[in-house]
């Protein structure tokens, strides 16, 4: 699956190192993305415009300088914005979902694919028109997911409802060297309970 939001530098899907999540040993990543960069735009227009009406009134002398102390006012939100943005995360493995989010933190929410009961995706009328929404994730027994902002939702809802055909079809979960090793554990506890009758 395509991912806008991958620029030429990021590796392709299921050969990233993550550092903020330990994937298991037959983990991949299957899709990667984030929030678009355009959700910035309008806190970046306010900030503007804020800033160019402080300029202008202190260059016309309507304001003295100390409005220049207004200037941080406009700005930060936008930079708030943009930090919100560029360190938000959302993956689909092989095994589960799982958000990165957080500024000064960092915030990791996982689930299992097999945990997932309802997934869908809204998109506002100017979604719709450039193409981006947010996917709902509701996992079994916590507090729903959500990949706003994404570009192509549908596609993002398609992989995640493959995934999670594909880990239900795997039948038992787990290797079959670990089952190798809970038959051998059993068959150990079955000649013991039998030496002692």
């Amino acid at each position: 699956m395509t991912d806008g939001n991958r620029t030429t530098a990021d590796p392709e899907p299921g050969s990233e190192s993550i550092e903020w999540l330990s994937l298991a040993a037959d983990e991949t990543v299957d899709w990667r993305g984030g929030p678009r960069i355009q959700t910035v735009y309008p806190w970046v227009g306010l900030s503007i415009v804020g800033t160019v009406a402080v300029l202008a009134a202190v260059a016309l002398e309507v304001v003295s300088l100390l409005a220049l102390l207004w200037l941080p006012v406009f700005v930060a939100p936008a930079l708030w914005q943009y930090a919100r943005v560029t360190r938000t995360v959302f993956l689909v493995t092989t095994h589960r979902v799982a958000v990165r989010s957080g500024v000064f933190g960092v915030t990791v929410r996982t689930a299992g694919l097999d945990r997932i009961q309802n997934t869908s995706v809204v998109q506002e009328p100017i979604g719709r028109l450039v193409g981006y929404g947010t996917v709902t994730i509701d996992p079994a027994g916590g507090p729903e997911f959500e990949f706003w902002n994404v570009d192509d939702p549908a596609s993002v809802l398609s992989e995640l409802e493959s995934r999670r055909e594909h880990a239900s079809s795997s039948g038992v979960p787990g290797s079959a060297d670990r089952w190798e090793a809970v038959l051998e554990e059993v068959r150990g506890w079955r000649r013991a309970v039998e030496r002692e009758r």
